[in-house]
């Protein structure tokens, strides 16, 4: 169903666009008759003052909105500590909501920010068919898109998942790993694509074919899925030389595994993940991974945002170079090395 506007109400009360902003918002110049007859359209039609009601007045809420899909994965944890402090700066709260990887959920959590008066939008969507949906409820809402799930006409601040997964590659070419597996990521992911993309060219660039083992059909929980796959991996015979986990909650897993299963990382089997995630970090883990930069993104994103809502209308794009962060999860193979 069509969202109801501030101009269908307009029309249903016979006032002016103007008129209903300022009922809405209790102004003594408006009568009590006029408000009440905008208070009756606004039910009859089920409308929600959005940002296009405020702009009318020209006053701001000095909110945003964030819409991540889930804020548990430390990845978006982080990006959103980021987030919240940038704002902060420039005087603007954040308001956070998890999509839970749902289209409905992110749907009606973007719907929700709207009802709110939001000043401006981030928003970490699911996938690329989610956000070719945002559109009829956003207009002309400020909005800057975070990763790789958006069409090439939004604002939008991502780090480029082929180079990094190029660059992860190459490292353990260089190491004298030839068996490599690409581990994990849903089949329909975006990030998989564009990772398993410079996963392949790196490999092809040594004439090798490489491997991967990614969650096909309806994987609801993707950590217990990574988890058993890995099992039956060390279970079911020798293991590859090297793998290159898609995530580094992945790689997690993929240790919890390693250690039921007497699989010693990095002695047997090298391990690399990607985000750079805090847990990374920690000595017991110490894990080799990719550094998307997500709070140099988070930053960005903020700074890209309020351009709009003070006026930029040009879109914008900003595409990260991802580092390597080299720890202890890999070696050198033995009679190994670059060729």
């Amino acid at each position: 169903m069509k969202r109801a506007t501030i101009k269908d109400v307009a029309a249903l009360a016979g006032v002016s666009a103007a008129t209903v902003s300022r009922a809405l918002d209790d102004r003594p110049e408006i009568r009590g008759d006029t408000k009440e007859k905008v208070r009756e359209a606004c039910q009859r039609l089920g409308y929600v003052p959005n940002a296009a009601a405020r702009g009318l007045t020209g006053r701001g809420t000095n909110v945003i909105g964030m819409v991540v899909p889930d804020v548990s994965n430390p990845y978006f944890s982080g990006m959103a500590t980021a987030i919240e402090a940038r704002a902060a700066q420039e005087g603007y709260r954040v308001l956070l909501s998890n999509s839970m990887r749902s289209e409905e959920q992110e749907i009606r959590a973007i719907d929700q920010f709207l009802a709110r008066q939001i000043d401006g939008l981030l928003v970490a969507a699911i996938s690329p068919q989610s956000q070719a949906r945002h559109g009829a409820l956003i207009r002309g809402l400020p909005c800057v898109y975070i990763g790789v799930n958006h069409s090439e006409a939004c604002s939008y601040v991502m780090a480029d998942n082929t180079v990094g997964a190029y660059e992860a590659t190459r490292y353990l070419l260089d190491l004298g790993h030839r068996d490599i597996l690409f581990f994990g990521g849903r089949e329909t992911s975006r990030t998989r694509e564009l990772r398993i993309k410079g996963f392949y060219q790196a490999m092809a660039e040594e004439g090798l074919e490489g491997r991967e083992l990614i969650a096909v059909g309806d994987v609801r929980q993707l950590r217990q899925w990574s988890y058993e796959q890995a099992l039956d991996l060390f279970e079911s015979g020798p293991a590859p030389d090297a793998i290159f986990a898609f995530s580094d909650i992945t790689a997690l897993k993929i240790m919890e595994a390693a250690e039921e299963r007497g699989v010693r990382i990095p002695e047997d089997v090298s391990l690399l993940g990607y985000d750079n995630i805090s847990f990374a970090a920690l000595p017991r883990i110490d894990l080799t991974t990719v550094s998307q930069r997500k709070f140099r993104m988070g930053e960005i994103a903020v700074t890209r945002l309020l351009e709009q809502i003070r006026g930029r209308k040009e879109r914008t794009v900003d595409l990260l170079q991802p580092e390597l962060v080299v720890r202890s999860t890999c070696i050198k193979k033995e009679g190994g090395g670059p060729r």
